[in-house]
């Protein structure tokens, strides 16, 4: 049968950047030359070419040319491929690229044990899209067999023959621990693990409710439009065979003959599904996430071994998501730590403040005008005794005030009813005057007066008292408050809830995130005393703050 005339133009070049001190062998230069010859008749490409570019030395490559076709001098392509080639003095991403071929993809390769996973950059040119396209399958195979055989000329000369193996497991290990970043993670790991197993690997993450999918991360070997397709999937309720192994906990394998019926026949046929594994990501029995790796071409699935260590893959990247969660949970505690500081130290400026103006200007005014009327009275005034008897009662009339002034700065202060009498009393009164000072009705359910506590859980609960009952003046609108206090052998819990305005999502993920200190503060008093503190509340619907401190 005649080849396409268009078959015999197109021309193959395969590129792959490797480490500085990778070296070839006379067994492998003669093997990589034999297959590049087979390959311009076997696939009907006009010329084929396969070079390994390193860094500070020359590079190495192999060209065949068909001789069934008349040929000129090497045309544009080749020209500006050796000439790029030879001076080239640093890696580029994508050194194809540069040539503008008509179709182009990539395959990861690992070529040395402890160095990044490589990459084989495949490229068509001078041909028609379409039948680059075509072409570019072809390639693929040729890319990938020829990628393997490179592996393989590395790791034959150690005895271990699980060596390769072990070194892209050491390779997995440390790079998803040298990164804090969750979604780097989940696409080195996804690299890694396509590389590992010549598969396509996708990792999904879950809802909540663990019933819907989202794709976060994907690595085709045979499909480099795979990202591209996997957006589609956002959303789609997660397969039967998913379900299997987020209840199970344990990898789910897939065959040609089960694959009906646990994945979706438009799933199937959209991706090409064959072989597959759905490798739960599970923290702390819950699942958080499927790796799902697959071989569409593959004449066989995956063996025990295989299942076992994408098992461990995925158990690894499940405690180095939650490493960097806590590592972001830890940076946010410390941000919400400096601003609860600096405001601490703001407020107890605020409050010097205030109070050297209390003394200030009433105290110590009032002091003074004594002090120059007292100056008056004397033996030697011809004031009558009655004049001074008044004199004096409006003395003291003014020292009463003074003194009532001084309770009312000292109570601010710290409460003496607090340290005398307790917590109940302290509530009692500090809501009595709050009515007196605001229109806001106050509803007290406090049980038992004589009840008392250690001084740490009755001050810290007190001044989580005065800070809710200062939000709902400012903020809720509300014109009543039902307050709750329970005690027995075990804890305390105080409740308040209003009937104010409530408060919306965006100000109740301020609450979750530490971007409201004042409901911040209230959490970090509560988590001082190992307690527990929670809000509830929807906007016109009041709010209720419920905590709960350990006796």
């Amino acid at each position: 049968m005649q080849s396409h005339p268009k078959l015999l133009t197109t021309e193959l070049i395969l590129a792959c950047q490797v480490s500085p001190s990778f070296m070839t062998t006379k067994k492998l230069e003669t093997t990589l030359e034999q297959i590049i010859k087979t390959s311009v008749h076997s696939f009907e490409f006009q010329r084929a070419a396969l070079v390994l570019v390193r860094r500070g030395n020359p590079p190495v490559w192999w060209l065949a040319e068909n001789k069934l076709v008349s040929l000129k001098n090497k045309n544009q392509y080749w020209t500006t491929l050796d000439k790029n080639l030879n001076q080239l003095e640093i890696n580029q991403e994508k050194l194809l690229e540069t040539l503008n071929p008509v179709a182009y993809t990539t395959l990861p390769v690992i070529l040395q044990a402890g160095d990044p996973v490589g990459t084989m950059e495949v490229g068509i040119f001078n041909t028609d899209s379409e039948t680059a396209d075509y072409m570019l399958i072809k390639a693929l195979l040729l890319g990938r067999h020829m990628a393997d055989i490179i592996q393989e000329s590395i790791f034959e000369t150690h005895k271990d023959r699980e060596f390769r193996k072990l070194a892209a497991w050491l390779e997995v290990i440390s790079t998803v621990s040298s990164t804090l970043d969750t979604r780097q993670v989940l696409h080195v790991v996804a690299q890694l693990t396509a590389d590992l197993f010549f598969a396509r690997t996708c990792i999904y993450m879950l809802d909540k409710d663990e019933k819907i999918i989202r794709p976060i991360a994907a690595v085709g070997s045979y499909d480099n439009k795979l990202k591209d397709k996997l957006k589609a999937l956002t959303n789609y309720p997660i397969f039967p065979a998913m379900n299997i192994a987020i209840t199970s906990k344990r990898p789910f394998i897939i065959t040609p003959q089960n694959i009906n019926k646990y994945i979706p026949l438009d799933i199937i046929k959209d991706f090409n599904y064959s072989w597959m594994i759905m490798a739960p990501i599970v923290k702390k029995d819950k699942t958080l996430g499927i790796m799902q790796v697959d071989r569409p071409c593959a004449l066989t699935g995956f063996n025990h071994e295989e299942t076992e260590i994408i098992s461990a893959i995925a158990r690894v990247t499940a405690i180095t998501m939650e490493n960097a969660k806590l590592i972001d949970v830890l940076g946010r505690k410390e941000l919400l730590l400096h601003r609860l500081v600096n405001k601490l130290i703001t407020a107890q400026e605020d409050e010097k403040k205030r109070f050297a103006l209390d003394l200030h200007d009433g105290i110590i005014q009032s002091l003074i005008g004594i002090w120059y009327r007292l100056q008056r009275i004397t033996r030697s005034s011809n004031k009558d005794p009655e004049e001074w008897y008044k004199e004096i009662s409006d003395i003291t009339a003014v020292l009463g005030e003074q003194i009532e002034d001084t309770r009312h700065i000292i109570y601010d202060l710290r409460p003496v009813i607090l340290d005398n009498y307790g917590l109940v009393p302290a509530i009692k009164s500090y809501s009595k005057k709050i009515q007196e000072q605001h229109n806001l009705q106050i509803q007290l359910m406090l049980g038992k007066e004589n009840v008392r506590f250690p001084s740490k859980i009755e001050i810290t609960l007190y001044r989580i008292y005065q800070e809710i009952i200062t939000n709902v003046i400012k903020h809720s609108g509300a014109t009543k408050v039902q307050v709750e206090f329970y005690a027995d052998e075990s804890e305390v819990k105080l409740s308040i809830m209003d009937n104010g305005s409530g408060l919306s999502d965006s100000t109740q993920q301020q609450c979750q995130t530490g971007n409201h200190l004042g409901l911040a503060s209230i959490k970090e008093r509560t988590l001082l005393l190992n307690g527990t503190s929670k809000i509830n509340s929807e906007p016109g619907k009041g709010t209720q703050v419920q905590v709960v401190i350990p006796v």
